[in-house]
This record gives structure tokens, sequence and C-alpha cells, in this order.
């Protein structure tokens, strides 16, 4: 069986890792971020996930899941906080070399290529259109291809306000127009809308959408 794309769904970043660490695929996740918000929404989602927020038990969490991912053999971390840094990443995009016997070979299944909020990246720019995401969506398709490995794209709630508009899955649904255009910004929701194509539509040309979707 050939690679797969794939656009699956995790709430929170939190579930994401977890799952991703839990897998037997070896795991290349580039997030659409810088480290320092990364870390903002982990933390964040970890609170979320408490009854207290406050306890020491969440930084305790919390530090166990940073160190569990840096120790971690099965997830390389990267972060392209812009579009233009995105696609260079994803124009010199290699796979891990990763040594295995014969027997862990038969063990992990295709490495995988993650793209954590893609969508969201693309929201304040003029590229929220067909034509932008086409332009990134058919790059990571390459990268991931050329590199022999399965592809998947998440976008995850904001852990700091899960209501908002610019982030999620719900993104998949809004309608962008055709062409590049002006800056939309993520903060006036009715500048997401607009008549055009849903960022779904665009996708479907390239990718499957998991049963959650």
């Amino acid at each position: 069986m050939g690679p797969t794309c794939t656009i699956a769904h995790c709430d929170l970043v939190s579930d994401l890792l977890q799952q991703l660490l839990e897998g037997n695929s070896d795991t290349h996740l580039i997030v659409c971020a810088t480290r320092a918000e990364f870390l903002v929404q982990l933390t964040a989602a970890i609170r979320s996930r408490r009854t207290d927020p406050d306890t020491a038990g969440s930084h305790d969490l919390l530090t166990k899941t940073i160190g569990l991912l840096a120790r971690s053999s099965k997830i390389r971390l990267a972060f392209c906080p812009t579009l233009e840094s995105l696609r260079a990443y994803l124009a010199i995009f290699e796979p891990a070399v990763r040594a295995a016997t014969e027997d862990e070979s038969l063990s992990h299944d295709r490495q995988l290529l993650a793209v954590l909020d893609m969508v969201a990246l693309h929201g304040t720019t003029s590229e929220f259109s067909a034509q932008g995401l086409s332009r990134t969506l058919a790059s990571v398709v390459e990268a991931s291809s050329r590199a022999g490995m399965n592809l998947r794209l998440y976008e995850c709630v904001d852990a700091l306000d899960p209501s908002s508009a610019a982030r999620g899955r719900k993104l998949w649904d809004v309608d962008v127009p055709l062409l590049n255009g002006s800056v939309r910004m993520r903060s006036d929701q009715s500048t997401l809308g607009g008549r055009g194509v849903t960022v779904r539509r665009v996708a479907e040309r390239w990718f499957e959408f998991d049963q959650n979707h």
C-alpha cells in the first residue's frame, strides 16, 4: 500500500501528542507556529484537562509531557511560524534516517509526516484563498510523496479560547475566495467567510477526511 494523505481530528494539541507517542509510526511533526506559541497551547491544553488548573499536578504533567517529547526518538519537531518558512522547509524536507534491525522494521509502520494548524496559518494572510491553500497543500503532498511518508493534517482548537473561529476543525468548512486577495484578520469573523469555495473542497483534491470529520 502506498503513502496516504489524510485529514484527521484532535481537539487539543495535548491529545495529538499523546496519539502520536502511542502510535507505531516514527513521526515528523511540523508545527505552524513558534516554539513559544506551541508551548503556550500545550500548557493550556493540559491544564484544561484538570479540574483545578492551579494545582502543582498540572505543572508536573506538563513537565512530563515535554520531557517525554525531548527523549522520544519517535517524534521530531519543526516549527514554521510563517507561510514562507513552511514552504521553504517543505521544499528541502527529507525524512530522518533511522537505523533499525529487521525485527524493528517489521514492527514499525511507514513514517508519518504530520502538520499542525496549516490552515490556521493562512488565516491572517492574503493567501487564505483556494489559490493560496492549494499552493501549500500541493507542496506538503509533494514533500511527503518524495519522502515516501504518510501525510496527516490536523487543526486543533485554541486551548486558550476554544470557541475561537480562527482555529480548529471548523476551518475546513469556511468559505474562501478563489484567488488571493486582501488580508483577512482572524478577529473579524465576518471576513473569514466570503463567496468562493470551502477549504474542505480545496483539500479534497489531495486528501481524505477521517470519519470524525
